[in-house]
């Protein structure tokens, strides 16, 4: 078989040899140039335009987001803003009223804390069984006398805190009718 394909060969190459002179290669060569010069503009013009669109888009999208941001800053800027304001300036009120209550809390523990070491002095002082020496001495029916040294041991209360100096009392006037006859009835 490949006995018979090689004279083919042969023939097609020596019948194309033969069409080949130099005013055939240089007609063919000039068709394959002209050939090149010559595209099909109208599918890259598709592309060009679909990508084009598709930029546009995108553009416009952006420019929606950019708008939206703006309406979004004039609003916070205009609007959100001084409300933030106004809300600062009122708990600066209550930002006051916590300092106040911090300071009370402070005098209320210092307070408590002379207190306490009255109490552990006045423990040390009568000893931790004067309450139940007391309990059986009412059992048993003793009545003992004071001694002088007892007189001695007279408890004078430390100085501590007054609710109103931190807290005032609400003025009358501001109290409505109902309010002010139940305060009344109290006193009474």
């Amino acid at each position: 078989m490949e006995d018979t394909n090689e004279p083919k060969l042969e023939e097609k190459l020596m019948s194309a040899a033969e069409e080949r002179t130099p005013l055939n290669f240089i007609e063919d060569t000039a068709i394959d140039y002209a050939n090149y010069t010559e595209f099909d503009s109208s599918k890259e013009r598709e592309k060009f335009n679909e990508n084009v669109e598709e930029m546009l888009t995108k553009l416009e999208e952006f420019c929606g987001l950019v708008d939206m941001i703006r309406e979004d800053n004039n609003l916070c800027l205009k609007e959100t803003l001084p409300r933030i304001q106004e809300k600062c300036s009122q708990m600066q009120e209550i930002f006051e009223k916590i300092d106040k209550l911090e300071a009370f809390v402070g005098v209320v523990r210092s307070d408590m804390a002379v207190l306490e070491e009255c109490v552990n002095k006045a423990e040390d002082e009568m000893g931790s069984l004067s309450g139940l020496k007391k309990m059986l001495s009412s059992f048993v029916g003793q009545k003992k006398q004071v001694s002088k040294s007892d007189k001695k041991n007279v408890f004078v209360a430390p100085k501590t805190f007054n609710t109103e100096d931190f807290f005032p009392k609400p003025l009358e006037s501001k109290l409505p009718e109902e309010g002010k006859s139940a305060i009344n009835e109290k006193d009474q």
